[in-house]
């Protein structure tokens, strides 16, 4: 049986995934496409697609990810894919980072 993983949701998660599910839902209709063409094209269930549509966080990752390729929205992620808009990974990054010792430059005149 599976478990419900909406149980373990932030509410800034449930209403983030809410807003995107909106997202989806809103460029369907503005292409014109019914709930059954629309998951047809993106290759998921049209139950699948209700649930993405209504922020459902337990849908599997990528099933929303054909449902935003399909709406043509999977563009407006690829920010979250670039590191360096991680302010915070990226300062870690930077303070976690090794140098690479060197070796002491040498003295040309040492007598």
């Amino acid at each position: 049986m599976k478990r419900d993983n909406s149980l373990f949701a932030s509410p800034e998660l449930t209403a983030k995934s809410a807003a995107l599910g909106e997202a989806i839902a809103a460029a369907r209709i503005a292409r014109n496409l019914s709930r059954k063409d629309f998951a047809e094209r993106a290759n998921i269930s049209p139950s699948t697609l209700v649930r993405i549509e209504r922020g459902d966080v337990s849908v599997n990752f990528l099933a929303w990810m054909q449902a935003f390729e399909r709406a043509g929205l999977l563009a407006l992620l690829q920010p979250v894919a670039d590191l360096r808009n991680d302010a915070l990974g990226e300062a870690r990054r930077k303070a976690e980072s090794r140098v690479r010792p060197r070796k002491p430059a040498a003295n040309k005149h040492d007598f």
